[in-house]
């Protein structure tokens, strides 16, 4: 039993398929025995090869062969017979030499044949590129450890705003100290490896390979920063459904990017192999491309990396055109050869039926076969997105643990009268109202812990009054809602603003207070469960942050008691600023009062609020389109490094 198990994994072999190039790994050779017949073959030159191409012979006539019997003398003597046999048997030979003539003629003038031949895998000692990897890594890895490099995964939100262009290039080559870190870039380097070994004979030789890769590199990278702000900055505002914050965000995984486009270019020889010889005659073929996709597919179990994985396909393809371009330049066949053994060749070869395919023909099948690789590949890049990206609305009972206050969300909602008096701010009280509960909810939940200040300081406000009334009679509005109202009739933004929030710190115990305008209802109620999660998340990624800001100028942020009371004494000591830049200029920490708060920003990735009053602004000195500022459009601050997005 043993020694049966160890006779039949002792012989186990792992070969490949390699195709060579005609113009730097094949040689062609003519052989002339006698006059009637040529011998024409192609040979790899390589090592290790265990299965040659088989030459073919040709016969050197062109014209159809005449088959006709013809009549002779005594047809059935033992003799005559004898010969006629012998004769028919050698037409037929002819015949059939005829016949692979024109057979193989065929398939070089229509590029069907390839010299393959097959190589046993062999990655130790490990290839060029796979071994200045490796080092290239330990180098960087280990000045990393010493923080003489300060390098982390890349993503194009820092290269566009910091210009951090090192970080960039060096972090596909970092590996951090830890278990997990180190099994997946050993993963990469062995698939890395897989694909030099490949790849190197298609090519010709390694410097072609080296320069491919360094081109590789480098196209990702820059491309990748393109593709970051097109969908993102480009989009977010211009056309938001074309807007993927996660295009601006994702962090790089290693040389996963660099293997997917590999990956593509492999399938410039798409029908290689990789065969597992074992026992008596037993093998089992796998294709290359197949098996060095499942290979890349591994790096999703570590996190989401779509965006720099259709970056490396969209490089790679562009790089497989380029390469195969390059390979149609060269010459199928020495032409110094033909001339020289013209007279030596057949008819055929001399005469240009021998002869490369046209440009636009090898590009269209080179092409085909890198779409299909890619239409292969994308279904299951975007199952894989569609799992990491799924929603996640926190729980109201595990949102109201953040904090014991007596209230977790106080909103202030600052209305003022307007041109035509126009219903927004009953519209906006209603888009809140209807996620709330109507029955009354248990003490000390979530939603007994919230209510609504509607503050104005205009004694005639038409629709303030119609809002009350219609609200008070609900029971909704009799739960939620708080009217305050200050007598007056001027319009002064900063310091009302200043004394609602001076009010609701000073009188209510809240854990935030929410400031909104009466134009800015919530987009809906999948859009209030996002404000839910962002407030719950930004407490666990960042539990000293001041603020979360869900909506743009000063409509949906959400303050700390604390930093509340700083800005409204803010709003009066800078006149010159307008109110809602004072607002956002202390969360990101950028005036000396607010030195705190730097780096601590959390905001959503869209705007959860929008705006309907676009034609009724109490501001003088500002005007709005009416498609701006709605739900789904990229926040203002997404993107900026100094912020935290959820």
């Amino acid at each position: 039993m043993s020694d049966s198990f160890f006779k039949l994994f002792g012989s186990v072999k792992i070969v490949q398929e390699v195709t060579n190039p005609t113009s730097t790994s094949t040689t062609t050779t003519v052989n002339t025995p006698n006059t009637h017949s040529s011998t024409f073959s192609l040979r790899a030159a390589s090592p290790n090869t265990l299965q040659p191409s088989i030459p073919t012979a040709m016969a050197t006539t062109t014209s159809p062969l005449n088959f006709k019997p013809q009549k002779k003398r005594h047809q059935h003597s033992r003799k005559n017979s004898y010969y006629a046999s012998k004769h028919l048997r050698k037409l037929n030979k002819l015949k059939l030499q005829q016949q692979q003539q024109f057979s193989i003629i065929k398939i070089y003038s229509s590029g069907q044949l390839k010299c393959k031949s097959q190589k046993l895998l062999c990655l130790w000692p490990l290839p060029t590129i796979t071994r200045y990897t490796i080092l290239l890594s330990l180098i960087v890895s280990a000045l990393n450890f010493l923080d003489i490099l300060q390098l982390s995964c890349s993503s194009p939100t820092y290269v566009i705003h910091r210009l951090e262009v090192l970080n960039l290039l060096l972090s596909p080559f970092l590996c951090i100290a830890s278990l997990p870190s180190i099994l997946m870039f050993g993963w990469n380097v062995l698939i890395l490896g897989l694909f030099e070994e490949s790849l190197t004979h298609m090519l010709g030789d390694t410097r072609r390979f080296v320069h491919t890769f360094m081109g590789i590199v480098v196209s990702v990278c820059t491309m990748r920063q393109g593709i970051g702000y097109l969908f993102s900055k480009s989009t977010g505002w211009a056309v938001p459904s074309l807007f993927f914050s996660d295009s601006l965000h994702e962090c790089s995984q290693g040389l996963a990017p660099f293997l997917f486009a590999l990956l593509v270019i492999q399938s410039l020889n798409i029908d290689d192999k990789y065969i597992l010889m074992y026992g008596n005659n037993n093998k089992l073929t796998v294709r290359k491309v197949t098996l060095q996709f499942v290979m890349c597919l591994v790096n999703y179990s570590v996190k989401n990396i779509l965006w720099w994985s259709l970056t490396g396909l969209l490089t790679g393809f562009l790089g497989m055109i380029v390469i195969q371009t390059g390979l149609a330049q060269d010459k199928h066949w020495d032409d110094d050869v033909l001339n020289e053994k013209s007279h030596d060749l057949p008819p055929d070869m001399t005469q240009g039926r021998f002869r490369p395919l046209p440009l636009w023909r090898t590009l269209h099948d080179a092409i085909k076969k890198g779409l299909v690789v890619m239409a292969t590949v994308l279904p299951f890049l975007l199952l894989c997105n569609s799992y990491y990206t799924r929603e996640r609305f926190v729980e109201p009972t595990a949102l109201n643990q953040l904090s014991y206050d007596r209230y977790l969300f106080t909103f202030v909602i600052m209305t003022a009268p307007r041109r035509g008096d126009p219903p927004f701010l009953t519209r906006t009280l209603d888009s809140y109202l209807q996620n709330w509960p109507e029955q009354v909810p248990e003490a000390g939940s979530l939603y007994d812990r919230i209510q609504t200040i509607i503050y104005t300081h205009f004694t005639a406000h038409v629709e303030f009054d119609r809002a009350k009334y219609l609200f008070q009679s609900t029971q909704r509005g009799q739960r939620y809602l708080k009217w305050i109202r200050e007598e007056g009739d001027m319009l002064d933004q900063r310091s009302h603003v200043s004394k609602a929030l001076s009010l609701a710190a000073d009188n209510y115990q809240s854990t935030y207070i929410a400031l909104v305008e009466d134009d800015f209802p919530v987009c809906g109620a999948k859009e209030w469960r996002q404000i839910e999660s962002v407030i719950y998340d930004a407490n666990m990624a960042s539990p000293g942050h001041c603020g979360v800001f869900v909506g743009t100028g000063g409509s949906g942020l959400f303050l700390k008691p604390k930093i509340a009371k700083l800005v409204s004494g803010l709003l009066l000591k800078y006149p010159n600023l307008p109110p809602d830049i004072i607002i956002q200029q202390c969360l990101l920490g950028s005036l000396t009062e607010c030195r705190e708060c730097s780096q601590t920003l959390v905001t959503s990735k869209t705007l959860l609020m929008y705006h309907i009053g676009y034609n009724t602004s109490t501001s003088a000195d500002r005007s709005y389109k009416k498609n701006e500022f709605q739900c789904g459009w990229r926040h203002p601050f997404n993107g900026d490094p100094s912020v935290i997005t959820l």
